[in-house]
């Protein structure tokens, strides 16, 4: 039987819901926010089949590959279903972004079928809620000073809930942020740029959540989050305008204390990017869940 993929909708929010929480998946392209915003960019195909979110890409980086199965269930049949399908498009059959959980899930049940192939730029950088929210011990002392700092400077600085009706001042915080790089006109950064006005515009339906921060009384920074299964928050975006440097860990420390009750916060990959990494990494890590291409190898490369 083939798979029906269809492009996602907002009214796929509560099957995809399902699937990542019976998976307890804490990828951030099992985010159904992800999903949707970034459908053009990859273009994204999602399906459900017996219990499963299926999904396959053909544009970008992904073209041609599919995701790992998200659910719970018989994942050896909803693996062939894939293969079938890329059979039938006469395509060799990859799956992209595996953990090594998958990687391991994949070889158990297709011994010596698949070739695993690190992509080091989509390792994923989580962190324990209560070690964000907290910042306790000496690996956090420069946050703690930046956002001391900032608190000095602003004693009158407060946040607010960002919800979908002050949700402009998130976009207009973005504008005012992507203004002042070197390369406005860079097209992952207008694009980037676009997925948050996107968010903004759809906030109820992606069930989205985040925090403004103001100063000098107006939204200075701000940041955006969504539950990709129960407990674990992936943080889309998360912009400061300009002026205000030690304003981006009081924004990440403010959303994290925010999110009391959930246990991971997935701040998403480096994409290979050096100051994006030393960010990521000066908050100090939880967990890197890192990244693999799986390939078939089998004799016929379009079929299993």
């Amino acid at each position: 039987m083939s798979i029906l993929f269809h492009t996602p909708v907002p009214s796929d929010y509560a099957a995809a819901k399902r699937a990542a929480d019976a998976a307890a998946a804490k990828e951030n392209d099992a985010a159904f926010a992800n999903l949707y915003l970034l459908r053009e960019k990859y273009g994204t195909e999602i399906a459900f089949s017996d219990g499963f979110l299926l999904r396959r890409y053909s544009s970008g980086i992904r073209s041609g590959c599919y995701g790992f199965p998200v659910g719970q269930g018989n994942l050896k049949d909803a693996v062939m279903q894939l293969c079938a399908d890329a059979a039938a498009r006469k395509q060799l059959f990859r799956m992209t972004l595996l953990t090594a959980a998958q990687c391991e899930q994949l070889s158990a049940i297709f011994p010596d079928s698949f070739t695993f192939e690190p992509m080091p730029d989509y390792t994923e950088y989580l962190y324990l809620q209560d070690n964000l929210a907290s910042l306790r011990g000496s690996k956090y002392h420069g946050k703690r000073n930046h956002i001391a700092q900032f608190w000095r400077a602003y004693p009158d600085a407060c946040i607010q809930p960002l919800i979908a009706e002050n949700a402009d001042f998130a976009v207009d915080i973005a504008r005012r942020w992507l203004s002042a790089r070197m390369n406005p006109e860079d097209a992952s950064l207008r694009y980037e740029f676009s997925c948050i006005a996107e968010a903004c515009a759809n906030w109820d339906a992606l069930h989205l959540s985040g925090l403004l921060l103001y100063a000098s009384e107006q939204p200075i920074g701000m940041t955006i989050v969504s539950e990709i299964s129960s407990g674990i928050m992936d943080v889309h975006f998360e912009k400061v305008t300009p002026d205000y440097p030690h304003a981006w860990p009081v924004v990440a420390n403010e959303m994290a204390k925010c999110l009391n009750g959930a246990q991971y916060l997935n701040r998403e990959e480096d994409l290979g990017e050096s100051g994006m990494r030393s960010s990521k990494l000066s908050y100090r890590p939880d967990l890197l869940n890192e990244k693999y291409l799986a390939v078939w190898r089998g004799k016929e490369p379009t079929t299993c």
